[in-house]
């Protein structure tokens, strides 16, 4: 087996911090190691290096979040014209093609890391009770418990089988170690099996801890002197998070059942009459929230966020290489009166002068005074990156559960958040919630998944003359192979 250095993500600060000065560790030197975490400070500085590492372009800064997986789920099939565009490649499911195959090996290579990262954080966790003290203990871990199970459940999302078809089919290795070594392919129900217990072994850790459950997300700095370790807990996989993670994972591994009971969890518990912890948007307060700061359980907070708009879809960039969604089809994705319409989109000049709609979610925000702080503060959602939304869960439960009135009320509670009319027809609701699917997520890489999911057999990306454009799909297209680092350290 070929040896590999650990990297230890060393982040001074709080997640907020822009510091990312690194430290390199190698595997067999843990007297480096375990100084960092001989004191609190220092696991709150490798857990808030995870949490920023997120953010870097190979995942949530750009690939997984904004272009990678919205590309392959058609959305910019339209604009992208001829086979001369930067993600033509992608776009057409070429996983052989050499820069297709680095991006995939980036990705996997970028979550193992982070894994290996969260590992050594809970192997520490039980040997520095005494130093983390009750609450601390019980975050950290929950915390580092619950990044594992992200990871892996994104990872199984990708290289994993389609459940709907084959969940015995294999995947990918589960690690649960900081120890670098070849672990063996399990099958998806197996990954999924130990998804499920690290995320239900973080909700027990987090119960009667996480602040969040009293005190609610606390998007604020404390007071003068308060360290801000057990704040923003929306930044965090905090408790309703992770029950959030959990359905999402339970549906799309076909455990239909847990996925009700968990979204149900989490929208009787932060959305309650007159004590909501993640709201809807109030329709016309900040149009320039165009993520919708209170709804997000979980999210990434990115100082470089405009940059991803910057990269992929603004309307300087040549047309070989901007994420644009054609007029025709941006039209008939949205009813007139829907906020996402308003709020994420907006006609400007493309480098030719033609005036054109361009995917506007991650613009960054304009400040009446750039100097005010107090306005700053306000507008810190400029920041924000979707990672799990509220709405999210009422589309499980309008998915999963069996009574027609009880699905068609969840669904209906975000379409009045966007300002459109109730669902009245059980028989149109497969139909609407794929639509709520493209008009809700896009430009946070879900779409793709939900298509998987479903094992569907053709994915429509326009109307041609002729009728609808689609994309024909196999297993093949949905499944990419595992990376050649990977296979090549395998002994067949």
């Amino acid at each position: 087996m070929k040896k590999y250095i650990l990297y230890l993500l060393l982040i001074s600060g709080v997640v907020l911090s822009s510091c990312n000065k690194w430290l390199e560790i190698k595997p067999e030197d843990r007297i480096m190691e375990d100084n960092l975490f001989d004191s609190r400070e220092g696991f709150m500085t490798a857990l808030n290096g995870v949490y920023i590492e997120m953010s870097s372009p190979t995942l949530y800064g750009g690939w997984m979040q904004a272009a990678l997986f919205d590309v392959l789920a058609q959305y910019y099939t339209e604009a992208m014209g001829y086979n001369t565009h930067a993600y033509t490649n992608y776009k057409d499911f070429a996983y052989e093609q050499e820069e297709v195959k680095k991006t995939y090996q980036n990705i996997w290579e970028k979550y193992y890391n982070l894994i290996v990262n969260s590992n050594t954080i809970i192997e520490h966790c039980d040997k520095a009770k005494d130093i983390l003290g009750t609450q601390y203990y019980h975050i950290i871990k929950g915390e580092a418990l619950a990044l594992r199970a992200f990871f892996h459940f994104e990872m199984l999302r990708i290289w994993g089988p389609i459940f709907k078809e084959n969940p015995e089919g294999t995947s990918i290795p589960y690690a649960e170690s900081p120890i670098i070594e070849v672990r063996p392919l399990l099958t998806g129900n197996a990954v999924y099996e130990k998804i499920l217990r690290d995320l239900k072994a973080a909700e027990s850790l987090l119960k009667d801890h996480d602040p969040i459950l009293t005190e609610g997300a606390l998007f604020s700095p404390g007071g003068f002197g308060e360290s801000n370790d057990l704040r923003y807990r929306n930044l965090r996989l905090n408790y309703f998070a992770v029950q959030a993670l959990t359905a999402r994972a339970a549906l799309y591994c076909n455990d239909r059942t847990t996925a009700l009971e968990y979204a149900r969890k989490v929208v009787e518990a932060v959305q309650k009459e007159d004590d909501e912890i993640f709201p809807f948007i109030i329709r016309g307060n900040d149009d320039q929230d165009r993520v919708y700061k209170t709804e997000l359980l979980f999210a990434q907070y990115n100082l470089k966020r405009s940059e991803i708009w910057k990269n992929y879809f603004s309307n300087s960039l040549a047309d070989a290489n901007v994420l644009r969604v054609s007029d025709a089809t941006v039209n008939g994705m949205y009813e007139e009166t829907d906020y996402r319409y308003k709020h994420q989109w907006k006609k400007a000049k493309s480098p030719q002068e033609v005036e054109q709609f361009y995917f506007i979610k991650y613009n960054d925000v304009l400040l009446s005074n750039p100097d005010d702080e107090k306005e700053k503060l306000q507008k810190e959602y400029r920041y924000l990156v979707p990672m799990i939304r509220i709405s999210e869960m009422y589309y499980i439960i309008a998915e999963c559960e069996t009574n027609p009135d009880k699905a068609l009320e969840a669904i209906n509670k975000v379409r009045n958040a966007r300002a459109l009319k109730n669902l009245t027809d059980y028989n149109l609701l497969a139909d609407e919630l794929e639509k709520e699917y493209k008009r809700e997520f896009i430009g946070e890489g879900q779409l793709f998944f939900y298509y998987k999911r479903l094992a569907k057999k053709n994915i429509v990306y326009g109307q041609g003359y002729w009728g609808p454009l689609s994309v024909e799909m196999t297993t093949n297209k949905y499944i990419p192979g595992l990376p050649d680092s990977e296979k090549n350290n395998r002994i067949d």
